[in-house]
């Protein structure tokens, strides 16, 4: 039988034929002459048609013959099932699209791409002009999945729009697949593009490209572009009516919940194409949004987003918060580089700038070497950070009568520190359980003692038969007070061989650790020889380089569970600059699970890990 692709006057298409869903035909004046056309929505399963959902066979080529057994007057839409469906790049180059068509996701449904492979989505132009390209493109509840390995790379999908109009991503998720030298998706001479309740996860940036955005709003111009379809054309039209409204761009996480990689920088633009004679990006809404983590641009002149060129930018109601990295040379920069041409109605209101401490300033608004800017409102946002003495809005170039900055908020927060670490104290105290009838505190016979204390996160293992061989003390032996517990009410509350320590003394009888038998802070603490513990295995060596940090970590004044315990100095967002001189690299081997960690000892005297530099 033979489902035809166009219906005829007056014929409704039902039922369901080889796994093609026909749905209802809807007439339209199309000429003139006023000819009546039928144009027929047609609902197609990917699975049905070939696709195969189970991560290891190749779907380039099927879903681009289910593209291509359609025109745009057939108002396709493509369901995608639940299931992983692989993507690479030995058969085809790039998926090419055409109007009028839709992809929909189940739950579950995901587009995944591996070992360095890259797939764009091409929205063709056979012509120069907004109305060259293709329209009407839908894609709802999409998954791109992606990966990096140091021997393959970044796995990359990427959205390449050329002229493209009314473009929606609804409930869509980026994850990892960003190009370290592109965006997840770019926006080149088009307009009536939204972008809603989004998920954009990871950048895993070159080092030259850190400033690249997830979302790019440019130019018909080739060098904007992320795939060069053959017989495209480019005018170099700038981009307009964008909307990026209640989206999340957010990093990739490590198990213990550090930064593995940033999050993208969200969007923005660096370049104006032939001085702006054909006009500029403009009416650019970003609302409502929520970025944490954004790669730190360290360049005075860097931004985690930046326009230059741009008339009617809306940024507004959104929260950007750093809670791993640290902060970039700048927040938002505008900029106004033609002499020739005035920038106008710069928006910037009700956004939470929650612990960024930019190096320069939130907002940097530049046209020293431009025509000006003009009509830009900075009011109603809220900046929460311990550093108060960083400027909000600097201006270059501009007079006061074109900008109003009123209604913006800093309310300081506590100064970041380890929530582990232990009050200083003269001496450390015993358990803090009160003595029973039936022991009754020893006097002090020790001749010597000193008391070191820790960070309470710090861990040992007690070594084989330590419940027997060690008795657990209230406080040293030979201290004021000092008696033994019974295994009613010590040993008993062993759960594992892990112990978590957080102080040691050196005294007459001997060398001491006081322990927990539970990582909660508030558990009963021992006092134990220090024999009954082992600890991580360090080793040093000698290094002389200059980095930079990137994120936010602890600094300590030893190696983190050194076995002469470590005490907290504060983060490397207290440092006094960010560049700093490596002395000493250290390995440490946890005693647990035999994992390697990097530690870098900085000015010779403080130790962070090393992934706050990476």
């Amino acid at each position: 039988m033979y489902l035809p692709k166009k219906a005829a006057l007056g014929l409704a298409l039902v039922g369901v034929l080889g796994g093609f869903a026909a749905a209802q035909a809807t007439t339209h004046l199309a000429n003139p002459s006023q000819t009546i056309v039928a144009k027929a929505a047609t609902t197609v399963n990917a699975k049905t048609q070939g696709m195969v959902p189970n991560g290891t066979t190749d779907n380039a080529p099927k879903l681009q013959s289910i593209i291509d057994a359609y025109s745009a007057d057939d108002n396709v839409t493509i369901r995608v099932p639940k299931g992983t469906y692989l993507f690479t790049n030995a058969t085809l180059k790039a998926i090419k699209l055409h109007s009028n068509i839709t992809f929909d996701f189940d739950d579950g449904a995901v587009f995944k791409i591996s070992k360095g492979d890259r797939i764009p989505f091409v929205y063709p132009s056979p012509s120069t002009g907004y109305d060259g390209g293709i329209s009407n493109v839908t894609w709802k509840n999409a998954t791109f999945s992606g990966d990096y390995t140091t021997s393959t790379g970044q796995a990359v999908f990427v959205q390449s729009l050329n002229h493209a109009s009314n473009v929606t991503f609804e409930g869509c998720t980026f994850d990892n697949c960003e190009s370290p030298t592109g965006h997840y998706i770019d926006i080149d001479g088009s307009h009536n593009i939204d972008i809603e309740n989004s998920t954009f996860t990871g950048f895993n940036a070159n080092t030259d490209y850190d400033y690249k955005e997830a979302i790019q709003v440019d130019y018909s111009n080739t060098k904007a572009m992320s795939y060069h379809n053959s017989g495209d054309k480019y005018d170099d039209l700038p981009s307009y009516d964008v909307t990026v409204n209640n989206n999340k761009f957010v990093p990739l996480a490590n198990a213990s919940g550090s930064v593995k990689s940033f999050a993208p920088n969200p969007i923005g633009q660096h370049v104006v194409y032939k001085k702006g004679v054909g006009g500029i990006i403009h009416d650019i809404q970003f609302t409502n949004n929520y970025v944490q983590d954004a790669k730190p641009l360290l360049d005075d002149d860097g931004a985690n987003i930046h326009f230059v060129m741009v008339n009617n930018l809306t940024i507004s109601g959104n929260t950007f918060e750093n809670k791993s990295a640290l902060g970039s040379g700048n927040y938002i920069r505008i900029l106004n580089n033609q002499p020739a041409i005035a920038i106008s109605g710069i928006t910037i209101k009700n956004n939470n700038f929650v612990n960024l401490d930019p190096n320069n300033r939130y907002i940097y608004l530049d046209t020293k070497k431009g025509g000006g800017i003009s009509d830009v409102s900075v009011t109603g946002n809220k900046i929460t950070s311990s550093k108060s003495q960083i400027p909000f809005v600097i201006t270059s170039g501009m007079a006061s009568s074109d900008i109003t900055i009123s209604g913006n908020t800093n309310n300081k927060s506590k100064k970041i520190s380890d929530p582990e670490d232990i009050k200083e104290t003269t001496k450390l105290k015993g358990s803090s359980t009160t003595l029973t009838k039936k022991y009754k505190g020893n006097k002090k016979t020790n001749k010597q003692q000193t008391f070191y204390k820790g960070v309470a996160n710090q861990y040992a293992k007690l070594v084989s038969g330590a419940s027997k061989k060690y008795g657990l003390y209230s406080h040293i032996k030979g201290d004021t007070g000092w008696y033994l517990f019974n295994k009613a009410d010590g040993w008993a509350q062993q759960k594992s061989s892990t112990v978590y320590v957080d102080g040691r003394a050196t005294a007459s009888s001997g060398n001491w650790y006081r322990i927990r038998f539970s990582s909660n802070t508030n558990a009963r603490r021992y006092w134990i020889r220090s024999g009954a513990l082992q600890f991580d295995k360090i080793t040093y060596d000698d290094v002389n380089k200059t980095l930079t940090t990137l994120k936010k970590y602890t600094v300590y004044t030893r190696v983190f569970n050194d076995k002469l315990l470590a005490k907290t100095a504060g983060t490397t967002a207290d440092l006094s600059s960010r560049t700093v001189t490596i002395t000493q690299r250290a390995r440490r081997v946890s005693v647990l699970n035999h994992k390697t960690s990097t530690y870098y000892q900085i000015d010779g005297k403080y130790w962070t890990r090393a992934l706050a530099f990476y």
